[in-house]
């Protein structure tokens, strides 16, 4: 193909344009620029570090590049690397393109400063990004940062990259053309769809409702090779319009703000998140089958801004004790509720049912919906990681109760058995690495038959007009569409996507028997 010669003439453009960089442009690798960013404000605060010591810890992730400090003194100097791309717009141009005629989806293309391979789980590199390929209104050249993003799929021979921009950008029109700065490029090694599978389903089981990321496929580029089909989808933050709590200034210290939070087995790990681990109490639990297992703690990350150990500990506090309200009203039938500093008491008298005890603290319809998706695609994480709430206690709270949404990596999903069994309403057999991954707190609520009801209610709705098989189909139509850019290499990922449709229409057929009209009761 063309576009391939075209491509080694980009890079070799790349390799002239770095041997014609004077000494004054060459990177110091003792100074460190780290930009600590909330996509709710306007400006950013940037902190040039060059100890350990000095570094700044927000709960959002850190832009770090390396720049001279004659470049950091000019405000308005162009960057290194959009200056690159203008010096080889000549080679750019004929290489989109190329590209436009080869491919049928929209091309997402990056440039990295002189070719840097993007390796970094923690380091961005200065890139500028285009998008096209696309409807006009749709085309972007931006400078932001990319790095490799995830945790086990950040090991993988195909890396998934998360995109920072210096702007707030949209790409695509996502989100009803919504702007961010943080975004991210997804790729599965094994199969085609499994996160868009189950980002459709969400979507149409929250309903608008609850928060859950938009997303769609495009051609992924990085300096002129081709790398892939990507799913570009938005980054799982607190955002407005996203996951949208109150995220509080730096000099606000308080503890009525805005909270997300992950359930996190890689909690702890990194020293730029504060986190915390609810204990369960080592509790013998049985789940709605009778199977019965020790439950111990699980880890929990704040993914939200905190600036205090106030703030940190109040909302570890809270879980706890949301905790104790929930389990001492399904499993002891006590309504139990939080005096006005956050201690659990009796609420005998003031709620008539264990039931009206726990919705005042949780949105049980958000557990249900989570609940829903999480047994239509068996992901086997779900009790791992990925699995976000919030919170929020200021005067705006949109999230007045811990809210469940955001369902997020479903990467391993859609195993077992399509029928015939529940997932994640039962403790799950330890596999693969024998991880304890079940979900305790969907475990724990489907012991309760009143919120089965609230299930039951919800699966009842969204079967009345047969709407999960019709996102399954329309999945399906987006699959085969994806054929051209594929190419012969990859053709095999049609049918193997055929694979998870089929996984998926069948968990519908057998959840229809446990929770549909027909159901046993």
């Amino acid at each position: 193909m063309k576009y391939i010669r075209l491509a080694a003439a980009f890079a070799v453009a790349l390799m002239l344009c770095s041997c014609g960089t004077s000494d004054n442009n060459t990177i110091q690798e003792n100074t460190v620029t780290e930009t600590t960013v909330s996509e709710t404000t306007e400006t950013e605060t940037v902190t040039t570090v060059t100890t350990a010591s000095e570094t700044t810890v927000s709960a959002e992730e850190t832009i770090e590049t390396t720049e001279s400090a004659s470049e950091t003194d000019v405000e308005d100097e162009i960057s290194l690397v959009m200056q690159q791309y203008i010096d080889i717009a000549e080679k750019i141009d004929p290489l989109f393109a190329e590209i436009c005629e080869e491919r049928d989806y929209p091309v997402v293309h990056i440039l990295t400063y002189d070719g840097e391979k993007i390796a970094s789980k923690e380091v961005y590199n200065d890139t500028v990004i285009d998008v096209f390929n696309c409807d006009e209104e749709y085309r972007l050249t931006a400078e932001g940062g990319v790095k490799v993003r995830g945790n086990s799929s950040a090991n993988d021979t195909v890396l998934p990259y998360r995109i920072k921009f210096k702007e707030k950008q949209n790409m695509l029109g996502l989100h009803d053309g919504k702007e961010y700065k943080s975004w991210v490029l997804l790729k599965s090694n094994w199969n085609l769809v499994p996160d868009f599978m189950a980002l459709s389903l969400a979507k149409e089981i929250f309903n608008g409702e609850y928060y859950s990321s938009d997303c769609t496929y495009v051609n992924l580029y990085i300096n002129g090779e081709f790398e892939g089909i990507y799913l570009l989808c938005e980054h799982t933050q607190a955002a407005d319009d996203r996951v949208d709590v109150y995220e509080p200034k730096e000099d606000e210290k308080h503890t009525d703000i805005g909270y997300l939070i992950e359930m996190d087995n890689y909690a702890g790990e990194d020293p730029n998140e504060p986190c915390f681990f609810l204990d369960y109490g080592k509790i013998e639990y049985t789940d709605m089958l009778g199977e019965k297992r020790f439950v111990e703690e699980d880890g929990f990350t704040i993914k939200s801004d905190t600036f205090s150990d106030e703030q940190r500990a109040f909302i570890e506090k809270y879980y706890q004790g949301v905790f104790e309200i929930c389990y001492e009203g399904i499993e002891n039938k006590k309504p139990m509720m939080f005096d006005e500093d956050y201690n659990v008491i009796s609420a005998e008298g003031t709620y008539a049912t264990p039931q009206e005890a726990i919705e005042a603290v949780v949105d049980t319809n958000s557990l249900a919906n989570m609940l829903i998706l999480e047994e239509l695609v068996h992901n086997y994480d779900v009790g791992a990681g990925s699995f976000f709430m919030a919170v929020d206690f200021s005067e705006t709270s949109k999230y007045e109760r811990l809210t469940f949404l955001a369902p997020w990596d479903f990467n391993w999903s859609y195993e077992g058995n399509s029928s015939g069994a529940y997932y994640a309403s039962t403790f799950q057999k330890p596999v693969h690495d024998g991880y304890e991954r079940s979900n305790f707190w969907l475990i724990m609520f489907m012991n309760a038959d009143w919120f089965q009801d609230i299930v039951k209610d919800k699966w009842a709705e969204l079967q009345a007009d047969d709407s999960l098989n019709k996102v399954v189909a329309e999945v399906c139509e987006v699959t085969v569409s994806l054929e051209h850019d594929l190419g012969e290499e990859e053709s095999w990922r049609i049918n193997s996507a055929g694979d998870i449709a089929d996984f998926v229409s069948g968990r519908i057929k057998w959840l229809d028997t446990v929770w549909g009209k027909n159901s046993a009761e």
